[in-house]
Parts: structure tokens; sequence; C-alpha cells
């Protein structure tokens, strides 16, 4: 069973990265899976008005959602407890056919999602991509096969500022038809549960964003972090929370 808390590892206040004038990315930090800190998939987006909580666990804040974005229902990406003191009345939940079983309690608006799917609302589109493993843990078992139809993210805000967050997935085809992206926050943390160093960076490259942040990453591999800043191409600034 895996067990996910805060990390001690923690430091004592939020991190954030500026996106653009009224635009920012913000992370609580680290979280303990198991024995393990781990730097997690979970943010927060504030453009303009509208607060967005990406896979929100252990957050530490008392603003409420706008909306709240859930890729699939693993533990380090799902939970109940967080869900539920970011909720309004308005709030919006876009999720995985995974995550909406386990949302039989919430009264909120859901809309369950699949990929290649779009979603549009007032300023602020959402379209759904592909998240899955090729590579398996134990025979032919995956930790995130592709019949879940788990997702990753495209936001869009009126500006034209576009984040794709990948969620949990390989290097995968789905990924060629990825551009114009300003931030991509991909996985590096490998393990044959997401793509690996080597594996991010070349994705990476290959769609071009202006800025790639990483995440999904055990917090003792530090060397992760600053080889993925050597791979990614000169012209494709790299930030870390770190």
């Amino acid at each position: 069973m895996v067990k996910v808390s805060k990390s001690e590892k923690r430091s004592g206040s939020p991190h954030s990265i500026i996106l653009r004038e009224n635009a920012k990315l913000t992370t609580w930090g680290a979280i303990k899976v198991n024995n393990s800190h781990f730097f997690p998939s979970s943010f927060q987006l504030k453009a303009g008005n509208q607060i967005v909580y990406i896979d929100p666990v252990e957050v530490e804040t008392s603003e409420k959602a706008d909306f709240i974005l859930i890729t699939h229902s693993h533990p380090d990406h799902f939970s109940l407890k967080d869900i539920n003191s970011l909720l309004k009345p308005e709030t919006k939940i876009i999720c995985s056919k995974g995550v909406a079983k386990k949302l039989k309690t919430i009264k909120n608006e859901i809309h369950v999602v699949r990929p290649h799917d779009t979603l549009v609302f007032n300023g602020l589109r959402i379209d759904t991509m592909a998240a899955y493993n090729t590579k398996s843990v134990f025979l032919w078992i995956k930790a995130h096969p592709k019949s879940k139809e788990n997702v990753g993210f495209i936001i869009t805000l009126e500006n034209d500022l576009k984040i794709y967050h990948a969620g949990d997935t390989d290097s995968i085809p789905e990924m060629e038809k990825i551009g114009n992206i300003n931030f991509a926050l991909v996985p590096i943390g490998g393990d044959n549960l997401t793509m690996n160093v080597e594996e991010a960076a070349e994705i990476v490259n290959r769609i071009k964003p202006k800025i790639a942040i990483p995440m999904h990453y055990e917090l003792n591999d530090s060397n992760d972090l600053k080889k993925f800043g050597e791979l990614v191409e000169d012209g494709i600034a790299v930030k870390s929370f770190r």
C-alpha cells in the first residue's frame, strides 16, 4: 500500500515561477511516498482571477479552486482530502475516468475526460493528452496502462499562454502532435513509471517549449536535475523549483 504525506524535507513556504504578468505557477514542494522524499506533480496555476489546481496533494493553502484537474487516481496525484479542502460550490473538477469513480461523495460539477478531449470555459481551454507507459514494471504489468485512459493536460489561457502538464507517462507517439507550448511540466523519475531524464529531455527538445520544468522525481536524485538541464537544447530554458 502506498502512503503519501508531507515530507519533512519540504521548505517552510511555497515556491512560485512567474509565467507571465498576472500568471504564476506554485508548488508546496516535497511529499513523502512511503519512505521516499519526492518532488510531486502537484501545482497551483493562478491566472488573472482564476485558480487552477493540477493533481493537488498535500497542498497548504486556503485559496479555493475554480478548477481542479486530476490526471489519474494514484495517491501521489489524487487526494480526496485535498480536493475537499479546495472546493467551493462553483468549483469544476476535470478528471480521468478512474478518478471519477472515487468522487461519488462530491456534489460539484465533474467533467470526465479521455485523451484528445477539449473543454472550453470562460477564458480557459483544456485539451487532454494521452499519458501511459510503454515499459512494464513487472512481466507484462504496466503502472499506467493505456487502457486506463489517464491524461495529461494542455491548458490554454485567453492570452494564448499554453502550459503542458504531462501526467505520468513514458515517451509516446501522441506527443509528436504537441506544439506551441510556453511551459512543459515533464516527469523525469523513470523507474518504469514515467520517462527518465534522457527520454524527458528528448521530448522537450522535440516539442520545443520556451521553458521546461522537471517534476515527479526523488529528491536524492539531484544529479537527474543537472543532467536534464544539460540534455535540453540551447534556446529552451529549464526552471526547477529546487
